[in-house]
């Protein structure tokens, strides 16, 4: 009991000291986050990605914790200006709050936890904002490529890890009009929409991959121009 209680202490003080620097980063940022959702399509015009959900171990509980999420997220309005983050609309992905243990990734090394595949829900909504033009404020790659290319759900480079306190996905909408995230989960596939008002215009997102001995670099590239580098390692 004293050891569990010696490894929990200084990840409890670690997570508290995060959330206290993002609380104060925020108040310099004077970012608005979204409150409203509108049952109803706030426009005729749709952007939509669907992903396969794999089959794999904690696969029942990963579909559990993507439609909490789902459930969060699902008919949310994000105004002009305003700010999604995905950890102020999800919460802290632990037992309290409905989330199952699943598979997660964390420091180059494959593990489990509450609240794990979630990060396949920030990935399509990353990729989703990527083709909108969302602006990107805040997103992290994961750290290592763990899949074979016939296992994807995603292509390599439109991934979102999200870590509670430390890794958040935040985005900003860019445009004179409000859009509306919509979404459904069912056994094997993910399905999210962006709804507008007013036609958004998709941006041409390729990934361009540089093999090396230890990994991969990949280049995220929107209509010409390059976005992001990030590196994977693999082993």
């Amino acid at each position: 009991m004293k050891q569990q209680l010696k490894k929990w202490l200084p990840h409890s003080w670690k997570l508290q000291m995060k959330l206290l620097q993002r609380y104060f980063d925020e108040q310099s940022n004077n970012y608005i986050y979204p409150k409203e959702y509108r049952t109803e399509n706030i426009g005729e015009y749709s952007v939509q990605l669907k992903q396969i959900i794999k089959s794999g171990a904690f696969h029942q509980n990963k579909i559990h914790n993507l439609k909490v999420v789902g459930d969060k997220i699902n008919h949310l309005v994000l105004h002009p200006g305003e700010v999604f983050s995905f950890w102020k609309m999800v919460g802290k992905p632990s037992e309290k709050n409905n989330f199952k243990e699943g598979r997660n990734l964390i420091n180059n090394t494959v593990s489990s936890d509450f609240g794990g595949g979630i990060c396949q829900f920030s990935s399509i909504l990353y990729h989703l904002a990527l083709q909108s033009g969302l602006n990107i404020l805040e997103r992290y790659p994961h750290s290592m490529d763990i899949y074979k290319e016939e296992e994807r759900f995603t292509p390599l480079g439109s991934d979102c890890t999200v870590v509670y306190g430390y890794k958040d996905l935040q985005v900003q909408n860019p445009f004179s009009f409000p859009v509306q995230f919509k979404c459904k989960i069912n056994d094997d596939e993910l399905h999210l929409s962006l709804i507008s008002p007013e036609e958004v215009t998709l941006n041409k997102i390729e990934f361009r991959y540089l093999e090396i001995e230890k990994g991969v670099w990949v280049e995220t590239v929107s209509n010409s121009q390059t976005l992001f580098k990030n590196f994977y390692i693999r082993l």
